[in-house]
């Protein structure tokens, strides 16, 4: 799937309202800037979980597509990014909502915040999540480990075989906005996808 393109400063305002404190502070700023230097490398970009504040504008790359979706992101589309054409696409829906089309190896999978909820009788950790997952050219995630729900998956994810860890680094975020709360305290993940031995 590929977005209809976006300006950086313009993507991040056109995802920026509604946020949640714990999304509103230096501390969701800090977390969005080192994904974006870990996707430097991609061509293109999905994000899941992107909130009302996308990655989009955090992205300091020329990738020729941008599509965050969540539903409670703003929809939003631009065919420009960083002063290069690039389809961007923020899309107010459920992950599993959407088709992909992404060659293997294409894009770099974003899913800052983890904390995905079953879709129906759908478990969040299925076939679609674990096929973007495999088929991405790097993995990034990042939660709050005193959080059950993320807490509880994001093994089954980081422990694949068919994932390789670059690097992993907790991070303690001194932000007024989330002093005090669980989520000052996260995990980050940065992972390559490999094929499996046949």
């Amino acid at each position: 799937m590929q977005g209809h393109p976006a300006e950086g400063a313009a993507a991040t305002q056109a995802g920026s309202a509604g946020n949640l404190p714990h999304l509103a502070g230096v501390g969701s700023t800090m977390r969005q800037v080192v994904a974006a230097h870990f996707l430097r490398e991609c061509p293109h970009i999905l994000e899941i979980g992107g909130h009302a504040q996308p990655i989009t504008g955090y992205l300091t790359h020329h990738p020729r597509s941008v599509l965050s979706i969540d539903p409670k992101t703003r929809a939003f589309e631009a065919d420009a990014l960083n002063g290069r054409p690039c389809s961007v696409r923020h899309v107010p829906r459920k992950f599993q909502e959407i088709e992909y089309a992404y060659a293997p190896g294409s894009y770099g999978l974003v899913l800052l915040g983890y904390s995905l909820k079953p879709f129906g009788n759908s478990d969040p950790l299925g076939k679609l999540l674990f096929s973007l997952i495999d088929n991405a050219k790097t993995v990034i995630i990042d939660y709050a480990p005193e959080l059950e729900r993320a807490a509880s998956q994001v093994p089954h994810i980081v422990n694949r075989p068919t994932l390789s860890l670059r690097c992993m680094f907790d991070l303690r975020l001194h932000d007024a906005e989330i002093a005090g709360t669980p989520y000052a305290d996260r995990r980050f993940y940065v992972l390559d996808p490999h094929p499996t031995a046949s």
